[in-house]
């Protein structure tokens, strides 16, 4: 029977009940939800009802015995929909006959206990009757229907939604992934049932995910054999804080990345390596020679899997592995980037959808298997490319800083360099060139857009570098800062693009330069001085083009030297402060309050220290500003060298227009 099931299948409520039947084994715990527990997984369930989609509940790994499943994991799920259909069926099936279609439960036995038999007796009467207060009931049991009663009636009302509509989305659009242990393994099952327990949570939606795509590569035979490549590929890739090459053994790396490790091999070579790699492995469980196991599938235990095969484990794979440095993404997110690059249009960043964006794009694939595959590829292309062409931030020496660096393999050791060296230059840091130029763009881009769902500019980048392979730094750069000048004028549009327009559309960037320039009447430029309304991008991005300008031999706007200016970094900042002060006690401006929020007068800064300094006169500030070692923001360091005795309407009107001048000059890039 093992034979002919689905190593993996995403099972509905309905589906799930009116088909198979389960077990608890000896070696597992008892039913041990309380309250709190019902009561998240059903507040879960009524949340979505509202949103009509598909809501994955969770996994449950199972192994086929004798023609019924026993769980591994997952079992405090499953007991508790068990009660919660017993509690329907009892309560509301005759109260709304017509509303609730409840035909598929029908069997008495769907889940029992191994060797409990006050579990299996009230779980018995449960599917009969509310009326089981026999003293020798499972008293967890019990206390699990009372509570999910209570429970039910109290978020329908809270959320109104009522008890028929819970009932529909319970029944058809919860979905359970099911996970089943091959039964050829012979393997010590209590060994998984501690495994997956040491997690000490369900699978992750991105794991999910992985399992469904590899059922829908195991459900083609033209792409069957891929199975084992794609698994490989999702390993290495899921590591976001690591070069991508130091996810495969370093017997195959040459073969996947190049001579050097820094080319990619096609979508075909990889398929082909992975195959020829699956027929020559070497796992042994009991004497017995076995495929890669759902356990590992699951558990990305790769280093181990590497161990059995090659002889090399976990210290061999990172013994020359770099210093550790944070990835500004992470790897859910980063799956959904792909998809949008993949399907060539905007989908949501929003990674608790992942799964159903993901299932809302195959239900348009005539061939599933063909674009998981594809899909499989372009996860590592897209790993090898944001790992080359997209900022870390790295730990070195005791500090930490940005960092654009591509891994390389060298003569005597391997090592990250720059990404784009200077001419002439070996593969040594060059802070004063190019690189660093598109770092800072990279990095204005990061420090304004903080949250995971708003990194458009992320998707536009891998998207550009995907699309051109080996592209020239200045080609780069050129498309970083066009795409920079567009979101600027976004901030100013009066309606303003979407990000998926400015990226997927049918117009160039250099197009809504043109519209800007024609269309003058759609942009708001007063939304420049309103104070704390400003958008922090505008800062950032005025900033960028300051010491850009700053570091030309005739600079046009810094016509003084700062040695803090060429060693300017982007950093988190959020707070828009006035530099002279909204308090009226302080300022010198009562009576031309509108003089406050004027753009001249702004500049963004980190919070500690707004906090510490808002009221304080100008002189004051600058005196404080001036004894630290670096600045928090160019702008502001420009109108402090500006302040000779203090800060009026004139020095403001006339910084402002002059800011105003360096963020709307055309000429500053090229079209």
């Amino acid at each position: 029977m093992a034979e002919e099931l689905k190593l993996t299948e995403v099972f509905s409520i309905r589906d799930l009940f009116s088909s198979d039947s389960y077990e608890i084994p000896i070696y597992q715990r008892n039913y041990a939800w309380g309250k709190t527990e019902i009561t998240q997984l059903i507040q879960d369930i009524a949340d979505y009802c509202h949103k009509d989609q598909k809501y994955f509940i969770g996994t449950l790994i199972v192994y086929d015995k004798s023609g019924k499943f026993s769980t591994i994991d997952g079992q405090q799920r499953l007991t508790t929909l068990t009660i919660l259909l017993n509690l329907i069926k009892n309560k509301y099936l005759e109260k709304y006959p017509q509303e609730i279609d409840l035909d598929f439960y029908k069997n008495p036995d769907f889940l029992k206990f191994e060797s409990r038999d006050d579990s299996n007796d009230i779980l018995k009467k449960m599917f009969g009757t509310d009326n089981f207060d026999d003293n020798n009931c499972n008293f967890e049991i019990k206390n699990g229907y009372k509570n999910a009663e209570t429970v039910l009636k109290k978020i329908c009302k809270e959320t109104d939604v009522s008890i028929p509509d819970f009932c529909k989305y319970l029944f058809d659009k919860v979905m359970v992934l099911r996970v089943l242990i091959p039964a050829q393994s012979n393997r010590d099952l209590n060994h998984y049932f501690e495994i997956m327990n040491s997690r000490g949570e369900q699978l992750e939606k991105h794991e999910i995910l992985k399992a469904n795509c590899l059922a829908i590569l195991n459900e083609s035979e033209k792409y069957k054999s891929d199975q084992y490549a794609f698994n490989l590929i999702w390993s290495a890739c899921s590591n976001m804080e690591k070069y991508v090459q130091y996810g495969f053994d370093t017997t195959v790396r040459e073969r996947i990345f190049g001579k050097d490790w820094n080319a990619l091999c096609c979508i075909d070579d990889i398929y082909e390596l992975g195959e020829e790699l699956s027929k020559n492995e070497r796992i042994i469980f009991e004497n017995e020679e076995q495929s890669p196991t759902m356990e590992f599938l699951l558990t990305e235990d790769a280093p181990d899997y590497y161990e059995m095969m090659f002889g090399e484990g976990k210290n061999q794979l990172d013994k020359d592995s770099p210093e550790r440095f944070n990835t500004i993404i992470n790897f859910p997110n980063f799956l959904l980037h792909i998809l949008n690059i993949q399907v060539k249009k905007y989908i949501s960043l929003d990674d608790k959808n992942l799964i159903d964006s993901f299932e809302g794009v195959l239900c348009d694939e005539k061939d599933k298997a063909e674009f998981v595959r594809e899909f499989g590829y372009n996860l590592l292309k897209c790993k090898f490319l944001f790992d080359k062409y997209i900022i870390k931030r790295e730990f070195t020496k005791g500090t930490d800083h940005w960092s654009l660096k591509q891994y390389k393999r060298g003569q005597k050791e391997n090592y990250p360099v720059n990404t784009f060296p200077g001419k002439g230059k070996s593969d040594e840091d060059d802070n004063d060139g190019i690189n660093r130029e598109i770092l800072m763009l990279l990095s204005m881009f990061h420090v304004t857009f903080t949250a995971m769902t708003d990194k458009y500019w992320l998707n536009a980048a891998l998207k550009f570098v995907f699309e051109n392979e080996n592209a020239e730094p200045q080609k780069y750069k050129s498309y970083l800062e066009n795409l920079a000048r567009v979101f600027f004028y976004r901030t100013l549009k009066v309606e303003p693009y979407k990000y998926h327009k400015i990226i997927y559309g049918d117009k160039c960037l250099v197009d809504f330069t043109k519209d800007f320039i024609l269309n003058n009447s759609d942009y708001d430029m007063t939304k420049l001085d309103k104070g704390t309304k400003v958008e922090n991008f505008v800062f950032n991005y005025l900033d960028y083009l300051l010491w850009l300008d700053y570091r030309k031999e005739n600079s046009v706007y810094v016509n003084f030297k700062d040695k803090r200016i060429g060693d300017f970094e982007f950093t988190f900042r959020s707070s828009v402060e006035h530099y002279q002060p909204q308090n009226a006690e302080y300022s010198i401006l009562q009576t031309l309050h509108n003089c406050l929020d004027n753009f001249g007068n702004l500049c963004l800064i980190s919070n500690d220290k707004n906090a510490r300094l808002n009221n304080r006169i100008p002189l004051e500030k600058k005196k404080y500003y001036d004894e630290k070692e670096n600045i928090d923001s160019i702008k502001q360091c420009i109108m402090m060298k500006l302040t000779e005795h203090d800060w009026t309407e004139k020095e403001i009107a006339d910084h402002g227009s002059k800011m105003r001048e360096v963020l709307l000059n055309s000429n500053i890039f090229s079209l």
